[in-house]
């Protein structure tokens, strides 16, 4: 047998303020409370990067006062008003005081002051001993006749409520007080294997051996063939022929199938223990990034974001075990929290397309193949009927502005000014839409051209994404109409375009692709761009939408069926999300009529943007 103290812990926490900020550290080694003051109004921020050092600091328990001493005077700093450290070993505690704290022991009916500001000190505590480590904010704001009121053989739970209560009737917006409640109860430690054996024992009835065969005997005519039968009596002949089948010897197959349960018992027994320290732990380091992240949504975003999935992530494993012990249920708990305010933070809105436009209204048997978009006008093109239209972004007002056999083979369509431009093999031509006057070729075709995946229209010149042989071909306006192609990159830029999906300007170019990345030029140089944030990452399959009048960057992600938006410097900014049985090709964006169009299966569909 072995004394071993077992402790009980309850913790107080008032409201924080701003500039003052409580809390109770409990980890699977070490005890206390911390309370800051940090004039700028980000004490959250603070004492939250304060736990998160010492619940690392904790991973394993200090060896020594000293130890303790040197884990408290590493965490000082000026912010921190208090720091009390509580190390239990065995029935030996170790304390540590910095700052402002103060630390009462609570030994029968007697509260003494063991600590109070800058000390430490070690010693043996008793069973049903108490010990109430405060900050200061918790001292200010009670009397020392009020915290020995609240104790009258109550548990530590009860006395932490009843502090509680008391702190909120004061009223007081100071902020900052957090006790913790520590409770030493002895809790005797055997050897369970020895003890179960001694218990079965004492339990175990006097056995007939008449009786036990009589039961055996209808076991076997039940649930086995003839032949097992024939086999058991055999073997029960031979136990008897040896005398194996005696109440002694019953009694010792008795002893050792306990014995065997005994130990899967214990097995199982710290099996557990060791899962339950294991979730523990993991809650801890969970609670410390949610809270990390909660504090950090208003100052950086992003990284409050990145703190929230962290937490997710540590969380997940132990949610998959579905645990049924006190453990596993907070965990849960923590992890519909986390998830709740990762939505929220991720801005992840689920929406339903609408229909905008059916382009058979105009023309029937008419689909939409390619669209553009410049202002508030829509160019739309249907390649299998050789016509172009236009729609308007905010009136949905629509018309059939130009077609024929000279739109034979067009794929691409551009908007730019009060001008249409298609793509044909056999040259691009302009439609003017003040007069829907279409001039044939204004741009012929060149021998340059290997596969045009794209056009667009910038400043009023041409742009065409050329996949087939890597280059992005640019025409310059000039009175007469356009210049001779010209190469957009530099010479010493030779990017591979092979898997490149759409082409968008804003003054850079934007590429998506089918590899997962979006590509920038600017001045026909590249110009990298890391989409970062997202609590998913990309797929590989990616256009792009943005202008110059658009301040952000519209990715649609055909893999995970959304729509994230980034701002120009890559940071996310939200995402919307639709069910897997819509599939949109093309994606434009109006910031000014706030709705993002997308083209699928021959229409145009529309999101409004939050």
């Amino acid at each position: 047998m072995v004394d071993h103290i077992r402790p009980v812990t309850a913790s107080v926490v008032a409201l924080a303020t701003e500039t003052k900020w409580g809390q109770v550290l409990q980890t699977p080694h070490a005890y206390g409370v911390v309370e800051v003051y940090v004039p700028d109004g980000i004490a959250r921020v603070r004492g939250v990067q304060l736990l998160t050092k010492l619940t690392h600091a904790f991973d394993t328990a200090p060896v020594s006062l000293s130890a303790l001493v040197s884990i408290a005077d590493e965490v000082m700093s000026e912010d921190v008003v208090s720091l009390v450290l509580l190390v239990p070993v065995g029935s030996t505690i170790y304390l540590v005081s910095r700052g402002r704290g103060c630390v009462y022991l609570k030994r029968e009916n007697k509260l003494a002051k063991l600590l109070e500001n800058t000390d430490s000190l070690s010693g043996t505590v008793r069973p049903e001993d108490t010990i109430i480590a405060a900050t200061n904010g918790f001292t200010q704001a009670l009397t020392h006749e009020e915290i020995i009121g609240v104790f009258d053989h109550l548990t530590p739970s009860e006395v932490a409520e009843k502090l509680t209560i008391r702190l909120h009737e004061r009223n007081t917006d100071e902020g900052g007080a957090a006790a913790l409640i520590f409770q030493a109860t002895e809790e005797v430690v055997a050897d369970p294997q020895n003890e179960d054996i001694r218990e079965a024992i004492a339990r175990t009835p006097k056995i007939s051996r008449t009786i036990l065969l009589t039961h055996a005997k209808a076991f076997g005519r039940r649930f086995m063939t003839v032949n097992q039968r024939v086999r058991i009596r055999k073997v029960v002949s031979d136990m008897r022929a040896r005398n194996m089948l005696s109440r002694r010897h019953l009694l010792v197959y008795t002893i050792i199938a306990l014995f065997i349960v005994s130990v899967i018992l214990g097995v199982r027994k710290q099996m557990l223990s060791n899962t339950k320290t294991a979730v523990s732990e993991i809650l801890v380091e969970a609670q410390h990034s949610f809270d990390e992240g909660m504090a950090l949504l208003e100052l950086n975003p992003v990284k409050g974001r990145e703190r929230l999935t962290a937490a997710r992530d540590l969380l997940e494993p132990v949610i998959v075990r579905k645990l049924r012990t006190e453990e596993g249920k907070k965990a849960k708990e923590l992890y519909d929290e986390v998830a709740s305010n990762l939505i929220r933070a991720m801005r992840v809105t689920e929406v339903t397309p609408e229909l905008y436009f059916d382009m058979s209204l105009l023309k029937s048997g008419a689909k939409a193949t390619d669209m553009s978009l410049f202002d508030e006008v829509i160019g739309v093109l249907d390649a299998p009927g050789k016509t172009a239209f236009t729609l308007g972004a905010a009136s949905k007002k629509s018309d059939i502005v130009g077609g024929g056999e000279n739109f034979a083979g067009s794929t691409q369509i551009a908007a730019y000014g009060d001008k249409l431009y298609v793509w044909t093999p056999q040259g691009i031509h302009q439609i003017r839409l003040s007069d829907q006057k279409t001039s044939a070729s204004i741009v012929p075709a060149s021998p340059e051209w290997g596969s045009i995946a794209d056009m667009a229209a910038f400043g009023g010149n041409l742009y065409l994404l050329d996949t087939g042989k890597s280059r992005i071909w640019k025409y310059v306006a000039t009175e007469q109409g356009f210049s001779t192609l010209f190469e957009y990159l530099n010479p010493d830029t030779l990017p591979d375009l092979s898997r490149a999906t759409n082409m968008s300007i804003d003054g850079s170019v934007w590429l998506g692709t089918a590899t997962g990345n979006i590509l920038r030029f600017t001045a026909g140089k590249e110009n990298s761009y890391t989409p970062q944030g997202s609590d998913t990452a990309l797929g590989t399959l990616l256009m792009v939408h943005t202008s110059d009048e658009e301040k952000l960057v519209y990715v649609l992600d055909s893999e995970h069926h959304r729509v994230v938006v980034f701002d120009k410097d890559g940071l996310y900014i939200s995402q919307y999300v639709w069910g897997a049985s819509f599939s949109p090709t093309k994606i434009v964006a109006s910031e000014s009529t706030k709705k993002l169009f997308l083209l699928a299966e021959g229409k145009i569909y529309s999101i409004p943007l939050q």
